[in-house]
């Protein structure tokens, strides 16, 4: 699962976003409804979490983006739901480039719990946990160093040893199949210094110059820490497919989220769906490995963000047309269309209690739902005070408009 709810920040109180019950607005764009109370907003999201682990299957994993301003507050509530001992990690994405400095203090970044359903079953993808092969860099002096990418990842995720080794320092580096990879030090995401022993310090890559005379260590930020994937290119990709929605997720990012799960066949879960990038991201790495992911994006239609931002934008991708037969957007020039089905569902609710005895219409209704869904097995709908999800629906196809 992936979801980005609601900061509750005042940052939308100009786009008319800054209501806490349903009151009738007018936004000139989608904006989500991202000022709650404090207990309102961690009650909001206490009710979907714990729906949300139910939902988890035992090897499953979910990922929340969250900032600062209730990042505190989430992981405690997270660590209530799903418990300390199934938190992975915190990853630190940093979301805008350069500059970002407020009073002496960097604010460009946000922060994606990860929490598994259960820790003994989650397992990362091989690819995150193997070493990929050896890197050779040399430096202006003609100096070669040789190091090993993924070691700082080599024994994360095991079952039987969960993360206490993710802080162990590491010993000298084989040497085989040193030639294979090339590395650009220039990449801000490695460090080249000097190495010494000192007291807690941990040597990641122990590598040599050719005259072994000096130990260096190269330190490769942890993948726990995102970078080089930017706000801007979110809305870079919504604008490619002209739809109007401020600061989406980039398909980048979800796509390194979903592949540190080693399940290629995985179902993937998105309740606050937005722009709907997490089902592009879905299709565009099926694409790239081969996987058959799918997806199940849920959002309300409050100012058509369903209609026309997460259903345009799935519909143009899938079918390289938009719903009125456009084609003056920019994606179609540089990609293909993935060609993928798309079922579309609207939810209908009633304000009633849908087992009182006198309520015959919404008795009707639900019942003749059930046998456009091929079940009549009704015993047991209305368990844990009529608010468990109806689960044991046996298919969920479309349903045909009969004339």
């Amino acid at each position: 699962m992936y979801i980005d709810p609601p900061y509750n920040t005042e940052a939308s109180k100009t786009d008319g976003n800054n209501f806490s019950e349903k009151d009738d607005v007018v936004a000139s764009k989608f904006v989500y409804r991202d000022k709650f109370s404090r207990n309102g907003w961690l009650n909001m999201m206490n009710e979907r979490l714990k729906l949300a682990k139910n939902l988890l299957k035992n090897d499953g994993v979910i990922f929340v983006s969250i900032d600062d301003n209730e990042q505190a507050y989430l992981k405690v509530l997270m660590d209530e739901i799903f418990g300390e001992e199934n938190f992975v990690t915190n990853f630190i994405w940093q979301k805008k480039s350069g500059g970002g400095l407020n009073k002496l203090i960097y604010e460009g970044h946000e922060y994606i719990l990860c929490y598994s359903k259960n820790n003994y079953n989650f397992c990362l993808s091989e690819k995150n946990k193997k070493m990929s092969g050896f890197i050779k860099y040399k430096d202006k002096n003609n100096n070669s160093f040789f190091i090993n990418s993924d070691i700082i990842r080599n024994n994360f995720g095991k079952k039987d040893n969960k993360f206490e080794h993710r802080n162990k320092a590491y010993e000298d580096l084989s040497k085989e199949d040193k030639e294979k990879w090339n590395l650009k030090l220039d990449n801000k995401n490695y460090i080249l210094v000097p190495f010494k022993k000192e007291p807690g310090k941990h040597l990641v890559a122990k590598i040599f110059n050719d005259e072994r005379k000096t130990t260096y260590s190269i330190i490769k930020l942890p993948f726990t820490f995102v970078s080089g994937i930017w706000t801007k290119d979110g809305n870079n990709e919504v604008d490619s497919l002209n739809i109007d929605f401020q600061n989406p997720k980039p398909i980048q990012l979800i796509m390194h989220l979903l592949d540190l799960h080693s399940n290629k066949n995985a179902r993937v879960l998105d309740f606050f769906a937005g722009s709907g990038t997490t089902g592009h991201a879905v299709l565009e790495l099926n694409k790239e490995d081969g996987g058959n992911r799918t997806f199940t994006l849920i959002t309300n239609n409050e100012n058509q963000i369903g209609t026309n931002v997460c259903y345009e934008r799935l519909y143009r991708i899938n079918n390289g047309v938009g719903t009125k037969n456009e084609a003056d957007f920019d994606w179609i020039n540089k990609n293909k269309p993935y060609l993928n089905n798309l079922n579309v569902y609207d939810l209908k609710y009633f304000n009633t209690n849908p087992i009182e005895i006198d309520n015959n219409e919404i008795k009707e209704a639900f019942t003749k739902m059930l046998v456009d869904f091929n079940n009549t097995n009704q015993s047991s709908l209305f368990e844990n005070n009529q608010r468990e999800l109806l689960i044991n629906l046996s298919t969920l196809k479309p349903i045909e408009k009969k004339e």
